[in-house]
């Protein structure tokens, strides 16, 4: 693309996404913020992404397109940073859509705090209807969200924006942590500058069956993959989790995580995807991520504990669609399981 630098690149990557890649790309167009590109890595699609592609590059010049064979979300997600020509860098993941005033939003904030490499801001979870579920709310310091990642993924992927040199400090996105490559770049970049996120909202995040799926024990294994990375690097030791490529439950245990973490992990993730793929009428997966949940904290050592919180959480659900009489027998199950968990 010829011309002047933009002060801002929005990067997604897309692979199949036809159904919802439309809506993405407007939500771009429709910013109250103009001086962008939308860098747009099509990663081998097989569908009528192409085509919508196609369409949108003659439509706006501001829209760039690179097409390339198959290789995965990170490496695709890296080829559009290397293509990224703004000092700053906006993510949107193909399915998302940004709020109308997100780029002006952060890129104001971030002229205005030169010791922030990356911020995010609240989001709303929305179905594959375009239904808002659900609410995400982050803290805006530095340290609360230190403290948060610690525990959750942090940051939406597609609310953040990140200042290109800090990327280039750090590398991009990792693959061997598929699944979890978000987390572990954050817990890079938190590794050299300091984090933010807006008290606005900047993005709906759409959640589909096709997420809520039995990767989930996998994806919670690459969860606590990268906070061991970041611990080992913190403590100086060598960040040899890229050796376990692609990384498993086996190799992560052989580093030191103790099973037990594992386990809470597991049923700490497939317990709020349950949730909230219930909340968005996705019954069967649901039932699927519940069941997931209930299996692996029937097997772990901590067991009577991490049961209890899985009844828990399908009474809460029970009783918010009336089921009065299953949410008692939940109640009831896991305060069996909490008395258990006391002695």
């Amino acid at each position: 693309m010829a011309g002047n630098a933009p002060e801002v690149s929005v990067v997604t990557a897309v692979y199949n996404g036809e159904r919802y890649l439309a809506e993405a790309i407007e939500s771009i167009l429709g910013q109250s913020f103009a001086d962008w590109e939308l860098v747009i890595v099509d990663d081998g699609s097989t569908d009528g992404s192409s085509r919508i592609l196609a369409e949108y590059t003659a439509a706006d010049p501001r829209v760039v397109v690179h097409r390339q064979e198959n290789g995965g979300v990170a490496a695709a997600s890296n080829r559009g940073l290397e293509l990224a020509r703004a000092p700053l860098v906006a993510r949107l993941d193909a399915d998302d859509l940004s709020m109308p005033g997100r780029l002006e939003q952060q890129h104001r904030f971030l002229r205005d705090h030169p010791q922030v490499g990356m911020v995010g801001g609240q989001g709303a979870i929305i179905d594959r209807d375009g239904r808002e579920v659900a609410e995400v709310r982050y803290p805006l310091d530095d340290a609360a969200i230190r403290e948060q990642l610690e525990r959750t993924t942090g940051f939406v992927h597609s609310s953040v924006m990140i200042r290109k040199e800090v990327l280039d400090q750090v590398g991009g996105y990792r693959s061997e942590f598929d699944g979890a490559e978000d987390l572990d770049l954050w817990l890079r970049i938190a590794a050299h500058t300091q984090l933010a996120h807006l008290p606005e909202r900047v993005v709906s995040y759409r959640i589909h069956p096709d997420q809520a799926s039995n990767k989930i024990e996998l994806q919670a294994v690459r969860i606590l993959a990268a906070r061991e990375s970041a611990r080992r690097r913190e403590v100086g030791l060598e960040d040899s989790l890229s050796d376990f490529a692609p990384i498993d439950e086996a190799g992560l245990l052989s580093l030191g995580v103790s099973r037990r973490q594992v386990d809470e992990e597991v049923v700490e993730s497939a317990v709020w995807l349950a949730k909230t793929a219930d909340r968005a009428g996705y019954r069967d997966n649901a039932r699927e991520l519940f069941a997931v949940a209930w299996r692996r904290a029937r097997a772990a050592e901590n067991r009577p504990m991490l049961t209890a919180k899985v009844r828990r959480a399908e009474q809460k659900r029970a009783r918010e669609q009336g089921h009065m009489i299953r949410a008692r027998l939940l109640g009831l199950a896991a305060a069996v399981a909490e008395r258990r968990g006391s002695n």
